[in-house]
């Protein structure tokens, strides 16, 4: 039988039928679920279990677990949240019960000093103040979660390190008359196993001890349902992990760090609510597959009139690369499938008519290319690829000073160097240009048949970056914290242009650009060539550790303010129509 530990209730659920065909709530969450007048106290059983790993769980196949998630809104791929941090049991534990991150709550690493919790206090406080009659239970497994988390809960025992201790006394809880309106149990045998012999199922004391966790949960569901008011309470049973592994993701050459790849940070969530028939309809949030490239920025136009581009405020020597010396300049274009001859894309240069100083990006039919000019001179060119496909693409144009007399161009496609295209500049001397650094077309410069089309993510490094590290990193849209980032000269993403029409430089230099003539477009694109970073949008995609006592607030029906500045959303849940 699928739901095997409901098996002994199915008389219980005939009577339920026959008096009501469905629950009458107070909340949010429940409030599809009302249909009669029967009062209905709502209550939750919130049980953390420390270290489990979402992935990890979900290899284990674990019963109970996986009956929840059968009705449940839930996720393997939640978060305990998503900065580089180390993730300690103290710091997680206070994500789940403030509803708040580090940021605010203070909390780091294994310790609770330094937290903020007379701003941002635990659950079991904010209950307290707002509801003095709603009663509360804390049982733990850490005495210090209970000391500094669960200090105002109307009952709390801890049993250190003893998980059996832990989960017999909250049976008890749950088995009594008067059983608590919110139910917290804390479960850290996980945790010892992971950290003892790896957070794996291929460690076979961390599988069991997921196993275990899953069976003692069981054991209170059970307890729940055998109480002689079982079907005038309507009860969420939340169970999350606090965090993850305690090996954090090392991103090799070439890689983002990501939450997502951090194991220490993937939790579990699961949010059921449990009545004989489960009511919820089946949610899995899952972590996106692909990651896309999102942003505002301004449509520019090869057309001169439309005057659709962004220009250097206040500092023309940003993008001069002078008579000698090492750069790269890179950029990322996404332009219509057009056929055109000679308009600007990126330029430090008057226009790349012959015997004009400076260098300009340009298009000529589907393919672009990098023009140096100087005065009394004629153009030296060096071809890149094609790139007028409707799809991003980076380029690149990497200097490199060789010696007195060698200084030589050499350009790359989305990472890829150009075969036989290198050029030495090295005669032409002195190349920096009176012109201010402009993204777009030249107002010099004319070609109408080019419109539409999007630049972003511009920097200028003053050395030659590696062939290889061009390669591994060509489609990053942040800057490496490595040893290249000091040359950075400027970084300008691109893709958060606002009313403002300012063009903002990331680099720390401060030199920004202006739009002159602002023409919004905003892109949403997924492409192999660009690996993004997370945006804090992406990872709220799947719940996070704050949003576990926002889904309990609601359930209980406890208005959270403003004022209490919660990081957490609520997590609305699909109903089985049962009648």
């Amino acid at each position: 039988m699928k739901y095997n530990f409901f098996g002994s209730f199915v008389a219980a659920f005939l009577l339920m039928m026959f008096a009501a065909c469905n629950k009458s709530v107070q909340n949010n969450l429940g409030a599809e679920s009302s249909a009669d007048t029967a009062v209905v106290k709502n209550k939750v059983l919130f049980i953390i279990i420390d270290g489990a790993v979402g992935d990890e769980v979900r290899k284990t196949q674990a019963p109970t677990f996986v009956n929840m998630a059968d009705n449940s809104i839930f996720s393997w791929d939640a978060l305990s949240d998503y900065d580089d941090n180390a993730s300690g049991n103290y710091l997680t534990w206070t994500n789940l019960l403030t509803g708040t991150t580090a940021a605010k709550h203070g909390v780091t690493g294994n310790s609770f000093s330094g937290g903020n919790f007379s701003q941002y206090p635990s659950i079991f406080t904010r209950i307290k103040e707002s509801k003095p009659g709603m009663k509360t239970a804390a049982f733990t497994a850490s005495k210090a979660l209970a000391d500094n988390l669960a200090a105002d809960a109307s009952v709390k025992q801890s049993f250190e390190n003893n998980d059996v201790a832990v989960k017999d006394a909250a049976k008890t809880e749950l088995s009594s008359t008067d059983a608590a309106d919110l139910v917290l149990v804390q479960l850290h045998n996980v945790d010892a196993a992971g950290a003892a012999g790896g957070y794996s199922v291929l460690n076979t004391d961390y599988k069991n001890a997921i196993l275990t966790a899953d069976a003692q949960v069981r054991e209170m569901m059970d307890a729940i349902a055998a109480r002689p008011t079982y079907l005038k309470e309507n009860w969420l049973i939340m169970v999350a992990s606090n965090k993850g592994s305690n090996t954090p993701f090392i991103p090799g050459v070439g890689e983002i760090w990501s939450a997502f790849k951090d194991a220490r940070h993937n939790t579990m969530f699961l949010a059921y609510n449990f009545t004989p028939v489960p009511n919820f309809r089946i949610q899995n949030m899952a972590k996106p597959t692909v990651i896309p490239y999102i942003g505002t920025s301004t449509f520019y136009s090869g057309t001169r009139t439309q005057n659709k581009r962004a220009r250097m405020v206040g500092n023309n020597e940003v993008g001069n690369i002078g008579a000698t010396g090492s750069y790269t300049i890179q950029c990322k274009v996404k332009l219509p499938e057009v056929n055109v001859n000679y308009p600007a894309i990126l330029s430090k240069r008057a226009t790349f008519s012959g015997g004009v100083v400076g260098w300009v990006f340009f298009l000529e039919g589907g393919d672009w290319q990098i023009n140096i000019g100087q005065s009394g001179f004629g153009n030296i060119q060096v071809r890149g690829t094609r790139i007028s496909d409707n799809q991003w693409h980076t380029l690149t144009a990497q200097i490199t000073q060789v010696n007195a007399s060698t200084r030589n161009v050499t350009v790359f496609t989305d990472g890829q160097k150009t075969a036989a295209a290198t050029q030495n500049i090295a005669s032409r001397g002195n190349l920096d240009s009176p012109s201010p650094l402009t993204f777009g077309n030249n107002d010099n410069d004319n070609n109408t048949g080019l419109t539409n089309y999007l630049l972003t993510d511009v920097r200028i490094y003053n050395t030659a970056l590696p062939d290889d590290y061009i390669k591994a990193n060509y489609c990053r849209t942040d800057v490496p914290d490595d040893e290249y980032k000091a040359n950075l000269q400027g970084f300008w993403p691109a893709n958060d242009i606002g009313a403002d029409k300012i063009i903002r430089d990331a680099s720390g230099h401060g030199n920004h650009l202006e739009v002159q003539s602002l023409d919004p477009a905003i892109f949403n694109d997924v492409t192999p060539r660009i690996c993004p970073q997370i945006v804090p949008a992406v990872y709220r995609s799947v719940p996070n550790s704050v949003d576990v006592t926002m889904q309990v607030y609601q359930w209980l029906g406890i208005l959270t303010p403003p004022s209490w500045g919660l990081d957490g959303k609520t997590w609305l849940p699909q109903y089985i129509d049962v009648r």
